[in-house]
């Protein structure tokens, strides 16, 4: 294989890897939004679990002051009864004692229900708690993992790139212009290999005095259809 050729050759792998490392920088953003979407979501779960157990609880203190205070009109509308010196008198009593006992009732029921209710959301925030901070330990490790992996995808960028533009400064001018022409019709793959009387690229048929003349690779020849650099590769034993 001339020189040239395996000149072209390395180039193309340089660009390949260029691009490679390029998409991969480029995904990482994405990565790393996806895991702070996921992260949020289930910290958004535990916020909202300890909000409704907070508001649960405001409203359970409400419940018990609402029948402490019950409690206490029900003990003086019994003492209102013992002192009653007249029907009217008695009567009204009655009538808020039992008033009293209903509202006694019914707050004892909602507050059964609420102290049920701030028990469990408590219990459940506890048992997440220990999730969400794991979760929170593997977000910060995947986050390094791909601050670590930017930071090399950017050096090796950087290498690579300065490894190809000492090699393209080598090729001869004609050379240039092919590979830059080539690598704009052709998305960046401007050599394709020669095999069975064939652009492996392409796939058109190669004449046999063409692919013969490939194989020996001291001169540069394109594929007549896709105008891609041949090369050969001898089988390997």
């Amino acid at each position: 294989m001339s020189p040239e050729l395996s000149q072209l050759l390395s180039l193309q792998e340089a660009d390949q890897e260029i691009k490679r490392i390029t998409e991969q920088i480029a995904s990482f953003p994405t990565q790393q939004l996806s895991i702070e979407q996921q992260f949020e979501e289930s910290a958004s779960e535990l916020l909202s679990m300890k909000r409704e157990f907070e508001a649960a609880l405001s409203e359970r203190t409400r419940i018990e002051t609402e029948l402490s205070s019950e409690q206490e009109k029900l003990e003086k509308f019994k003492t209102d009864l013992m002192r009653a010196t007249n029907e009217r008198e008695y009567t009204t009593a009655v009538r808020e004692i039992d008033v009293a006992k209903r509202a006694i009732s019914s707050f004892e029921t909602e507050l059964l229900k609420l102290m049920e209710k701030t028990e469990k959301l408590e219990q459940d925030v506890l048992e997440r708690t220990p999730e969400l901070e794991r979760r929170r330990a593997e977000f910060d490790k995947q986050i390094d993992e791909i601050t670590i992996a930017l930071d090399k995808g950017r050096q090796r960028l950087s290498a690579v790139v300065t490894d190809r533009d000492q090699l393209y400064s080598t090729l001869s001018r004609s050379a240039r212009s092919m590979y830059d022409r080539a690598s704009r019709l052709r998305d960046g793959v401007v050599i394709a290999e020669a095999r069975d009387y064939a652009c492996q690229a392409c796939r058109m048929k190669i004449r046999p005095q063409v692919f013969n003349d490939i194989r020996r690779g001291d001169t540069i020849i394109t594929c007549e259809n896709c105008a891609r650099v041949l090369y050969f590769l001898p089988a390997q034993v």
